[in-house]
């Protein structure tokens, strides 16, 4: 570094270093005066480092002072502002101490104050922290907070956390307000009053970033845009854009600038804010063009936008204007980029309003704002667009309108009759077209003048008035080139001779099945939608796919795994779906093993909850015991089907070599081969086929996930279900379920716990009055006795198993039913040989 540079440096400490050393000898004697003069002339001092007064401070010393002391020089002023500094200080000197609020920078003093009114309750320091702050807001000092943080935000290191904090103060100044002074509040700070300050200050700051660009130089809004998105956000869009809208439409008309400045104001909004931002353009913007002009592209660029325009305001909302729906609609045709979202609206408004269960749920209010959308959409479309929807349209004609005229509200189906002949012009508008005869009052004749809206778009009506005659043409032609010339017909003889089939043998038809319009969904998410439809063809496609869609995608499967289940628990019959019951239950198996973990929990957990009917409860419990069987199977168990289907087709090859008849050369050594093996008897054969390679038992790893959680809670009886008290066939099932699942924990880990978890079980309810469940608990003994190992059983659970012996004993002699003893005579053959093998083995 030259001299120059340690001169210039050198220089800049001392000024920080005398700034720093002025500050605190004005703390030291500020709070040592007692006498009025002193203190302004000591304030006024001061002022120099504000670039105020006579002999004002260098330019280093002032930013130095700015950056450093600033804000610590006015909380001082604050907390110094008491009884004894408002003696000191006649009305005219209290100017001095506003104008260090006033005249430094506004972002700092603006802090300040706020932070001053939240600490302080009703005092003097309050009132004058009041009456600054009510100066501040009127003389505009708040488009200076604005464009200071945006000028922060283009530093190299900006600070997040105060600009949130400057927001956030921004934002609640009104509710703030209200809360410290109550019913001393003053008009300045209501609402009504402060927010369209705000908007005020938000165009003075966009008139800024403007001369900034012109200047060549880099500008940041993106403070802007969060502060128009939390006030949108706490419902004052109105406030703001009936100030902001007319200025900013004016600007945009003139600057192709300030139109790439409002796009950037709204694009910068936050994910967050967007909604209640597009949402107050949307209700208040004047018209489609307005509404273009301040969004751009905005609906191509930003999905919640896109999801706004395109579907909450159109589908889950329906007390908008028809205003409203002619900016929203006029919007997406006003550029040939968003004209596509137009014509998928359309589609999305046809299928809506073909719905039959929409029309049967919906109020009439909101199947009049269907309609609405749907005259403003063809009035947009042009001929070429329509025609792209011809389909849709045609598919909503004929079967959406038997659902409007099928209702009992007598404007439903006038509303229905007046959209079906509309619909039936723009399917055909040459051939005769629908008519109903309805009594048209003003609400129908504002629904048809939605047909001819302003010309909003030019290019949407251009195909519209091409002559009736040219498009007739043109329909025409384009069906004679689809169509193969016509042949010249033959002499041939006689028509009756040639068309009889008396001789022709009947085809086979007894295994066609019926051809299918709807296709089979693709995703697991796709079919999770199609089962809350009510189109019985496209539910029937999907549910007999399902279970192979589970299957063959274990992955997408497990992203939705619990939620398909639930689903799939509470779907209710469907009369039109054959084997509607089998199919769902394969489904639910199928889910449960690809992901047996988290489903099992959830079917588990639900058995014992409230609201739910016995037949879901058996339902739960036949899902759990099919899918731990499947778990324990093999992989190679699973494939029998294909194993048959290989040895069929090998069959006529077989056939074919062994008498000679097939095309191919005949090896004679084989033939006599197979004759020799034919003719011999063998009375000890070897192992046929090669031993299937060893697979893992998957159920062991998960069986506690499925075993445990059924063996609880069932002695709590909740209003809908007690199972020891009349639901006695559930539990009957109950009981088989843990006995087969305990049989199919063979060799597992956890096989000794459950043992002993369900001995437990089976001798709470060993002296049940239903023979079922009698039959189930000795059913459950015999799956312990084989699948816990006799050593474990003595030396673990010796007790239980003595006591459960003499149970067994008793049963065998004393019990009514014949199966119960019978069973009970099982269990305790079964104990006995299980105790001499145990004896035997040490010997050998």
């Amino acid at each position: 570094m030259d001299c120059n540079g340690l001169a210039s440096s050198s220089m800049m400490d001392q000024e920080i270093l005398s700034v720093r050393s002025a500050v605190q000898n004005i703390f030291t004697d500020l709070s040592k005066i007692h006498d009025g003069d002193t203190l302004v002339k000591e304030l006024t001092s001061v002022k120099c480092y504000l670039g105020k007064g006579e002999n004002p401070a260098s330019a280093q010393e002032i930013a130095e002072f700015n950056r450093t002391h600033y804000t610590p020089f006015l909380r001082f002023l604050v907390v110094q502002m008491g009884p004894q500094w408002f003696d000191l200080l006649t009305p005219e000197r209290l100017e001095i101490w506003d104008s260090f609020f006033l005249e430094g920078p506004a972002d700092q003093a603006f802090l300040v104050l706020m932070d001053s009114l939240g600490t302080t309750g009703p005092c003097i320091r309050q009132d004058r922290c009041v009456h600054v702050l009510e100066k501040f807001l009127q003389r505009g000092a708040l488009a200076e907070v604005i464009w200071e943080v945006c000028q922060q935000q283009l530093e190299v290191t900006p600070t997040p956390i105060l600009h949130d904090a400057i927001l956030a103060k921004i934002c609640s100044l009104p509710d703030h307000l209200a809360n410290c002074l109550q019913q001393h509040n003053k008009s300045v700070f209501y609402p009504k009053n402060y927010y369209p300050r705000v908007g005020n200050a938000i165009l003075s700051v966009l008139l800024m970033v403007s001369v900034s660009l012109r200047d060549g130089k880099g500008c940041s809004i993106s403070f802007v845009s969060q502060l128009l998105g939390k006030v949108c956000m706490q419902g004052r869009q109105k406030e703001l854009f009936t100030l902001l809208l007319p200025r900013l439409s004016s600007l945009i008309q003139s600057d192709c600038i300030w139109q790439r400045i409002c796009w950037r104001l709204v694009e910068s909004v936050p994910d967050r804010w967007m909604e209640p931002v597009v949402t107050g353009l949307v209700h208040l913007a004047p018209g489609s063009a307005a509404l273009s002009q301040l969004l751009g592209d905005l609906v191509l660029k930003n999905k919640k936008t896109k999801f706004l325009l395109t579907q909450k305001l159109l589908f889950l909302q329906y007390n908008l204007k028809k205003e409203v729906l002619l900016s929203i609609l006029g919007y997406l045709s006003l550029d040939s980029s968003r004209r596509p979202l137009l014509i998928k609206v359309l589609r999305d408004l046809l299928e809506v309003w073909s719905s039959g269960s929409v029309v049967k749920h919906s109020p009439y209010s909101q199947l009049l704002h269907v309609s609405r959308s749907i005259f403003i959409c063809l009035s947009l479309l042009n001929k070429k667009e329509l025609e792209s929807c011809k389909q849709e349209l045609l598919f909503a004609l004929t079967s959406g309108t038997r659902f409007y005229l099928d209702s009992s509200l007598p404007p439903v189906r006038c509303l229905g009759m007046v959209v079906s002949e509309c619909l039936s012009r723009q399917v055909d508008s040459e051939g005769p077209s629908l008519s109903f005869q309805y009594e048209e009052d003003a609400e129908i004749r504002d629904l048809k003048s939605l047909l001819s809206p302003p010309c909003i778009c030019p290019d949407s009506t251009e195909d519209k008035t091409v002559p009736a005659q040219n498009s007739l043409s043109k329909v025409q032609s384009a069906t004679n080139e689809g169509k193969p010339e016509e042949e010249p017909k033959m002499d041939t003889g006689s028509e009756s001779e040639l068309d009889s089939d008396d001789d022709l043998t009947p085809y086979d038809m007894s295994t066609d099945s019926e051809l299918k319009k709807s296709k089979t969904p693709a995703y697991i998410r796709d079919c999770m939608e199609v089962l809350f439809s009510e189109d019985v063809e496209k539910l029937e496609v999907t549910m007999v796919s399902l279970a192979t869609q589970i299957r063959s995608n274990p992955a997408a499967t497990k992203e939705v795994s619990t939620e398909l289940a639930k689903i799939l628990l509470h779907l209710d019959d469907r009369p039109g779906v054959e084997l509607f019951r089998e199919y769902r239950f394969a489904a639910m198996v199928a889910v449960t093993v690809t992901d047996p973990v988290p489903v099992s929990q959830y079917l588990t957990g639900e058995f014992y909850s409230l609201n739910y009917s016995l037949r879901q409860r058996m339902d739960i419990l036949d899902v759990v015991s099919s899918a731990a069987q499947e778990l324990s199977e093999s992989e190679d168990s699973k494939k029998p089907a294909a194993s048959k289907t290989l040895t069929h087709t090998l069959q006529p090859a077989s056939s074919a070599a062994e008498t000679g008849k097939g095309d191919a050369p005949v090896d004679w050594r084989k033939v006599v081969e197979e004759r020799i093996a034919k003719k011999t008897r063998r009375f000890a054969k070897g192992q046929s086929s090669t031993t299937p390679a060893p697979s893992p038992n998957r159920f062991h790893a998960v069986a506690g996930y499925f075993f445990f959680p059924l063996t609880q809670n069932f002695d709590r009886p909740v209003v809908t279900f007690d199972l020891l008290g009349e639901d006695r066939l559930i539990l009957g099932r109950l009981v088989h379920t843990l006995g087969i699942m305990m049989h199919l924990s063979l060799h597992s880990m956890v096989a000794s716990q459950m043992g002993k978890s369900l001995l437990e079980f089976v001798w709470l309810l060993r002296f049940h009055t239903d023979q079922y469940v009698r039959q189930g608990l000795l059913f459950c003994v015999s799956t312990i006795l084989l699948s816990v190992p006799w050593e474990r059983l003595m030396t673990d659970m010796a007790e239980e198993t003595l006591e459960m012996k003499c149970w067994l004993e008793d049963v065998a002699e004393k019990d009514p039913d014949d199966d119960c003893r019978h069973l009970a005579m099982n269990g305790l053959l079964l104990m006995e040989k299980l105790r001499n093998n145990l004896q035997v083995a040490p010997s050998q």
